[in-house]
């Protein structure tokens, strides 16, 4: 019971009326059911004169979009955005009134977004204020894989077996930096996004760096391997596209083997030097192969091997080719350590083949040369004193030294002979920070041209 006191029963009375006058628009308010949220442009707002400030909430908002987010910067305070359809980057604030969502309307923390994610967003466009994102429920996500194969002429890429669209401002990153898609490597580790069958974003999980080799004459023409997996024909200057990480690199020509702990990080260049080796007295196997069918012919070092008895061979890796009509063609690299070892080399008739892909050493590991090499032992990279083919014109950076899938071809502007595949063309300044590309090239009867943005200096 409200009780009133005083001597005047006018202000009692209008003490009272105006009580009940609260307590009926309280009531009232309590009995109509939960508050609908309403988009900010139809919600009244009231503003404070002296500081200007307008709190908003989850639901408040006059626009929507889902896209790729290219940026945090917690500092500010700041996330920004690529929009997929105008191409257009755009910033908007975000603050504790700011809510974050998985693809499940779940209430996460902003570490839980990652740069390269598609996201849902709602904001007020007029402040630029970032009042909700959820991770889109319609993106998919194709974590950490080596499993695919970029065409830079259709713009796609094949990821396992499934091919998809590359967006025309499809967002890559490496780190904190950005990329060109044509900048990464096949021997990278990448993540992809994407909505349907278009991909709009790739972040490089494992990236690469580049090994360069110094004082090797001695081993022109002999081989190097980098871990289990890469294998190249040493040339008189050359600079390797190897993944980041730590490996152990063998190096052998004529006999002598070198066998060093090399450590190669993402973007920058590592060089091994060899020119304190001391060439040893050549050391040889015996090695007896064993050929199916019987009538196959074998080619070492590009070589055609009488296989009727054991093959001396010099310690140090040997490349084998072995062939036969009606028979896939096998072409195998083979390390001699042993005084005596036997080969056994079966091949797989043509309609029975169902993956010639990569090769394989002796021992089952996969082996990926850096340059291919032909029967006679020499360097894919062709010769560009012959003028009758068509040519790879890389016409920018200019001054630049210009590597082929590792061998040097010339100072930019240069060419090389055009070979239909996918080529990485490497770019080297003193001075600068050395950068890849991955090309494709057709097989259209035409001269093909690419030019690459400057380096950049190398921090001091």
């Amino acid at each position: 019971m409200i009780r009133l006191f005083g001597r005047d029963n006018k202000i009692r009375k209008t003490v009272a009326i105006v009580l009940c006058t609260v307590m009926t628009a309280l009531c009232a308010s309590g009995c109509a059911g939960p508050f609908t949220p309403q988009p900010v442009s139809q919600l009244p707002q009231t503003q404070d004169q002296d500081t200007g400030f307008i709190l908003y909430g989850t639901y408040d908002y006059d626009s929507t979009d889902t896209a790729v987010l290219v940026d945090k910067n917690t500092e500010e305070g700041t996330l920004t955005f690529l929009n997929r359809t105008n191409h257009r980057r755009y910033t908007l604030g975000y603050d504790g009134t700011t809510g974050f969502y998985d693809r499940y309307n779940s209430l996460i923390s902003l570490n839980q977004i990652n740069v390269g994610d598609i996201l849902n967003v709602r904001f007020v466009k007029s402040k630029r204020h970032l009042t909700l994102a959820s991770l889109s429920p319609d993106a998919w996500t194709k974590p950490a894989t080596d499993q695919y194969i970029f065409d830079s002429v259709k713009k796609e890429v094949t990821i396992g077996s499934d091919i998809y669209k590359l967006a025309d401002d499809c967002f890559c990153y490496s780190g904190k930096d950005e990329l060109l898609y044509q900048e990464l490597n096949n021997v990278d580790v990448l993540t992809f996004h994407g909505i349907d069958s278009t991909v709009y974003s790739i972040n490089v999980d494992k990236g690469h760096g580049y090994l360069r080799l110094s004082g090797h004459e001695y081993f022109v023409g002999g081989w190097i391997e980098v871990g289990t997996k890469f294998i190249w024909k040493v040339t008189d200057d050359m600079l390797l596209t190897v993944p980041e990480g730590t490996y152990n690199v063998v190096v052998s020509a004529d006999g002598t083997m070198v066998d060093r702990s090399v450590t190669v990080k993402r973007g920058l260049e590592t060089v091994l030097d060899l020119s304190d080796v001391v060439p040893e007295v050549p050391k040889e196997g015996l090695v007896l192969f064993s050929l199916t069918p019987s009538d196959a012919t074998l080619y070492i070092d590009g070589e055609k091997a009488d296989t009727s008895a054991a093959i001396s061979l010099t310690y140090g890796l040997h490349q084998l080719m072995c062939t036969c009509d009606g028979y896939v063609t096998l072409t195998r690299y083979l390390s001699v350590g042993e005084e005596n070892a036997g080969i056994s080399i079966t091949l797989e008739k043509e309609k029975e083949a169902s993956d010639v892909s990569g090769n394989t050493d002796v021992s089952g590991n996969t082996a990926t040369p850096g340059s291919t090499t032909d029967v006679s032992g020499n360097s894919s990279v062709p010769d560009v004193t012959s003028t009758s083919y068509y040519r790879v014109y890389i016409n920018a950076p200019a001054g630049a030294e210009c590597y082929i899938d590792g061998n040097y071809v010339g100072v930019v502007p240069c060419y090389f002979k055009k070979a239909e595949g996918t080529h990485v063309v490497t770019l080297s300044s003193p001075g600068c920070n050395t950068r890849s590309y991955t090309i494709s090239v057709d097989s259209a009867l035409s001269d093909m041209s690419f030019s690459f943005t400057d380096l950049e200096p190398q921090n001091p």
